[in-house]
């Protein structure tokens, strides 16, 4: 039996080094091949540059797609997941990239790929929304928010499946310091992610009988939050 069958709250058996981790695979490729549409339109826009395609480049990608609060107000709803797969430049691709994969390649068989997708996108949405209600007139982009919705559901999968614990451990760690020594963090952002991702972790690990009751509960609250943004 796969983990991708196993009943939430058993203890799911580490996953052999070859296991197939779809939709880590999938979020991946979607931000790298956004990252590299975006760079060639930078290319075409102010020439080859070095500095904007790895540091800060913006592309019309990023001008129709960035977390944007008044962009919001205006009625463009999709920024609040667009910015998920939106990076400032390749080395901040990079970055994130890496630390979805070290989340991600022992999240998946711990809770299934699809609990997966769930807890990454309502993260996302989550860390969107967090933006948006305190740091409003803030342009961000990244998988940031989503990752560290990521990071807290290792953290919950792990102990209720009596995990190896150092990985959350140290990706909790080195994201909260870098979180607040690096300019241009969007602590807003990570401290939204967060906190939705252990929500649909627990959902997913200790509340199974409650699931999908916490897991709806949980989106209409989002979309609530973002209905209300227009009324506020």
């Amino acid at each position: 039996m796969s983990n991708d069958q196993l009943t939430p709250g058993t203890t799911a058996p580490q996953a052999a080094p070859g296991a197939r981790r779809p939709v880590m695979t999938a979020l991946i490729a979607v931000n790298v091949l956004v990252a590299i549409a975006a760079s060639v339109m930078i290319t075409i826009a102010d020439g080859f540059d070095p500095g904007l395609i790895l540091l800060d480049g913006v592309s019309p990608l990023h001008e129709r797609g960035e977390m944007s609060g008044k962009a919001v107000d205006g009625g463009e709803y999709w920024r609040l997941f667009t910015t998920l797969f939106l990076h400032y430049g390749l080395l901040h691709l990079l970055a994130n990239m890496v630390l979805l994969w070290l989340a991600a390649r022992r999240l998946e068989p711990a809770l299934g790929s699809v609990p997966l997708l769930v807890t990454y996108v309502l993260s996302g949405f989550g860390a969107s929304l967090a933006v948006y209600y305190t740091a409003h007139d803030s342009l961000t982009a990244g998988a940031s928010g989503a990752v560290f919705g990521l990071f807290s559901a290792l953290l919950v999968a792990g102990l209720k499946q009596r995990l190896d614990l150092w990985l959350p451990a140290v990706l909790l760690a080195f994201g909260v310091v870098t979180t607040f020594l690096l300019p241009g963090m969007s602590v807003a952002a990570h401290a939204g992610g967060l906190l939705v991702g252990a929500v649909a972790a627990l959902a997913y690990t200790y509340a199974a009988s409650l699931r999908t009751v916490i897991l709806t509960a949980t989106a209409v609250i989002l979309v609530v939050l973002t209905v209300a943004a227009r009324f506020l």
